[in-house]
């Protein structure tokens, strides 16, 4: 709870960073103050357009909590901090009924110790709300093996439906994906195909289209290609081509594989755990294997593991971001391979691993704290200094203009006093902003020179402002 703390104090002070935190803290923003909560809309290209790469739940969140809070980085970083604290409860609850309270903290601590986990509970992204909705999937699926009776089963079906169609509404079918392939392998594997029959299949249905089809259904009335664009530029072609046809700029490319990098990032310290040798370690290969497959807890959360994983590494267009599903999965895992062979049950070891994980947390937490007065400093990140601009008494009535295009960061801290425009060259932009306060990088500058007219104003970092042209007259 302190390192969500102490992340959550973190919001209130780091800025929004470009590109992609930054783009969806400026929707967040901008639904706010439009009202508009169906069409999540942002400046491209120097105009107002309709975001169509992505479902609005996140940003629908976000803005809420802005018109809560007041449009901030904590306000659009907060439902991050929701998604998070989720995902710990899901582990903690799921884990205690299937296995008992020890285990079960163990495995909440594994997630929440992560610094991947913790560094993406306080940024405003999409992924960690995905990663929520799959852990409540697979969560709820494990505790629906465990009920015995059959209406409480009936609940907890419901429950699954309702977070495949959250996860659904926050980033379209990789949710279902993500966390249907474990829960087939795992079906099939132990041939427990007689569980289907005890869903709650004609309620639960319906409750994932009732969360899921309505703002697809209404996108599509407004805007007749946005059906075609989501689900095969964006959810298949994305994956396969690198021209896909994106209207927002280019994915980024790495090379197939690096997902279980990736993976292994998200999941340290935890996996370290692994290394040292258990107490009683119990027979191994592929009948053990076996064995802990037939567990559901045990062979869920391992297929969970390694098919997110896997289904990542088919593609090389692929982020950080998109392993966060991993970190519950190998939590769990963890937490069961340290309880069954016996490490949980020694209390010399339990201590050693509770002082560890304390020692940890406050190195954390001191690195949370001390990032507040650090990264913003960092050369390139202008969302401090534009949040700056934005609060000056010594600006006040002036209008922004960047060379070449606006920062996303920019548009969120600054909004209307930005003066909107295209992509455009070092030229075109001193030539257009006459009137208006100019802000060059010192690249460019180094590049072209000083822009002739203009008197520096400030600089910071890798920006610089001007003054608006000698005698112009403003527009």
């Amino acid at each position: 709870m302190l390192l969500l703390l102490a992340r959550l104090f973190s919001n209130c002070f780091l800025p929004v960073f470009d590109p992609s935190e930054a783009r969806y803290a400026d929707i967040c923003a901008n639904m706010a103050a439009s009202g508009n909560f169906l069409e999540p809309k942002f400046i491209h290209a120097g105009e107002m357009q309709i975001f169509e790469g992505k479902p609005p739940l996140y940003f629908q969140m976000g803005a809420i909590c802005c018109k809560i809070f007041g449009t901030s980085e904590f306000a659009v970083r907060f439902p991050a901090m929701l998604s998070a604290i989720a995902i710990l409860l899901f582990v903690f609850f799921t884990v205690k009924k299937t296995k008992g309270e020890i285990p079960a903290v163990c495995a909440t601590l594994i997630a929440a110790l992560s610094p991947i986990f913790l560094a993406f509970s306080g940024f405003c992204m999409t992924d960690l709300l995905l990663a929520a909705a799959i852990c409540g999937a697979v969560c709820f699926y494990l505790i629906f093996l465990a009920e015995n009776d059959r209406k409480r089963k009936k609940y907890f079906s419901c429950g699954f439906f309702a977070a495949l169609g959250v996860g659904m509404i926050v980033k379209g079918p990789v949710a279902l994906v993500l966390a249907g392939m474990p829960i087939f392998f795992f079906t099939a594997i132990n041939r427990r195909w007689r569980d289907l029959k005890d869903h709650a299949w004609f309620a639960g249905i319906g409750i994932f289209l009732l969360i899921a089809a309505p703002w697809f259904w209404l996108m599509q009335a407004k805007n007749p290609d946005f059906l075609e664009y989501f689900f095969v530029n964006e959810n298949f072609k994305r994956f396969l081509f690198k021209d896909y046809g994106d209207r927002y700029g280019a994915g980024r490319e790495s090379f197939r594989g690096m997902a279980l990098i990736f993976m292994l990032l998200c999941n340290l310290p935890g996996l370290l755990l692994l290394v040292f040798p258990f107490k009683n370690r119990k027979n191994s290969g592929f009948k053990a294997l076996q064995d802990y497959l037939k567990e559901p807890l045990a062979g869920m959360a391992l297929l969970w593991l390694v098919c997110d994983t896997l289904f990542w590494c088919l593609t090389s267009r692929v982020l950080i971001t998109y392993l966060l599903p991993t970190i519950p999965a190998a939590a769990i895992v963890i937490a069961d391979l340290l309880e069954r062979n016996g490490n949980l049950s020694d209390s010399v070891f339990r201590r050693k691993l509770i002082k560890t994980a304390a020692v940890w947390g406050v190195l954390l937490v001191i690195f949370t704290i001390a990032s507040c007065w650090c990264l913003p400093t960092l050369r390139g990140s202008g969302g401090h200094f534009f949040r700056d601009l934005a609060r000056s008494k010594e600006y006040t009535g002036q209008t922004f203009y960047f060379w070449r295009k606006t920062p996303y960061s920019a548009e969120f801290y600054m909004g209307p006093r930005v003066w909107y425009h295209a992509d455009e060259s070092m030229r075109t932009s001193v030539k257009n902003s006459r009137s208006c306060i100019l802000l060059i990088t010192e690249r460019e500058i180094r590049k072209y020179g000083p822009p002739a007219g203009r008197r520096l104003l400030a600089r910071r970092g890798s920006w610089s402002v001007w003054s608006p042209q000698a005698d112009s007259p403003r527009d």
